[in-house]
């Protein structure tokens, strides 16, 4: 199965490995040839990229299968997991509404055109009108991997709520970042990200200017990817994990109805998902729920892929298919547990 993959902001339009269950070494077999798009392919990169590929996947059932799961990787949109649960918690607590009507002027102040792949657009096209819920501008962070609303969202309800939730989900150490402060300092490097992002946002003479600046080549793009927000796979997974098993807690219910919005695989009940690109970057964290309660988890950070290698990744995404079925089906997940 593929799951639909939400880009971030995609700029570009100008350790030692161990599974919980070892596989018997005679069962593994040669690698297939690493390539970008086809599931077998992808297994193939996983084995020949040990120092650039982390993988952690939890069946829910015993067999976890990881590789590099505490080292921090760029995650681009992945990260957006966290301003949602910290939505999700204000809003259990009665703090926001999520029916609240929102001016789409006051979501786009966050907003920075020819940044994003289009999600922003696809977003109003979505939605339509002059004002959207609330509920609705985060559907778009979480749809579309619009990079206005994450902003939006961290300007309403502080950092430290950002910080409590990643911690309710097992992220500890959590830093707040801005998708529009990190563009910002590629376009204009130096100062403060979370400063010049609301420098933007409120005064519309440098909003004016900063998006009269042209992107950079791609090869910079690629360079300033590695200098943005940061994951381990374990912490997306967990954070996952917590929001579909309900540990979060208050507001668990609420983040989701926002990650569960595609088709889940055969015989499951929900499917939660919430990945993110930069040019040589690719994130992936998901989880399945099945009718029995039981919950897996699977994240995949890819970074420094080669920007010839990434282009060619992007129209597949086939890593996605590696993952949802390494947790639902045990043949692929045995193949994965060889790969790392």
């Amino acid at each position: 199965m593929r799951v639909r993959m939400v880009l971030a902001a995609m700029l570009i339009p100008l350790a030692a490995g161990c599974s919980g269950t070892e596989p018997a070494a005679q069962a593994c077999g040669p690698p297939p040839e690493p390539g970008v798009t086809s599931a077998d392919g992808w297994l193939g990169r996983i084995d020949a990229e040990p120092e650039t590929v982390s993988v952690y996947m939890d069946d829910g059932r015993g067999q976890v299968v990881q590789r590099r799961a505490d080292e921090q990787q760029p995650t681009a949109s992945a990260n957006k997991v966290v301003p949602l649960a910290a939505y999700a918690r204000a809003v259990a607590a009665g703090e926001l509404d999520p029916q609240e009507r929102v001016p789409v002027a006051e979501w786009e102040r966050w907003y920075l055109p020819g940044t994003d792949g289009g999600a922003h657009e696809q977003a109003l096209a979505r939605l339509g009108g002059e004002t959207v819920t609330l509920d609705q501008l985060v559907s778009a962070m979480i749809r579309e991997s619009d990079n206005a609303a994450p902003d939006y969202l961290r300007e309403r309800l502080g950092d430290q709520a950002l910080i409590d939730a990643a911690a309710v989900g097992g992220w500890d150490g959590f830093r707040p970042s801005s998708k529009l402060g990190e563009i910002i300092r590629l376009l204009e490097p130096g100062g403060d990200e979370w400063d010049t992002a609301r420098r933007y946002a409120g005064d519309p003479a440098y909003r004016a200017d900063i998006r009269s600046r042209p992107l950079p080549a791609p090869e910079a793009q690629s360079r300033w990817a590695e200098t943005t927000a940061t994951a381990s796979a374990r912490q997306l997974a967990s954070m996952h994990r917590a929001i579909a098993d309900g540990s979060f807690g208050a507001g668990a219910d609420v983040a989701r109805a926002q990650l569960e919005w595609q088709q889940p695989p055969p015989g499951y009940e929900a499917i939660g998902f919430k990945g993110g690109t930069y040019p040589g970057v690719l994130a992936d964290a998901m989880y399945v729920r099945a009718a029995d309660g039981t919950v897996a988890t699977a994240v995949l950070l890819d970074h420094p892929m080669p920007l010839d290698v990434w282009a060619e990744a992007m129209p597949t995404l086939s890593q996605q298919a590696v993952l949802v079925g390494a947790m639902t089906d045990p043949e692929i997940a045995r193949r994965l547990a060889c790969a790392v």
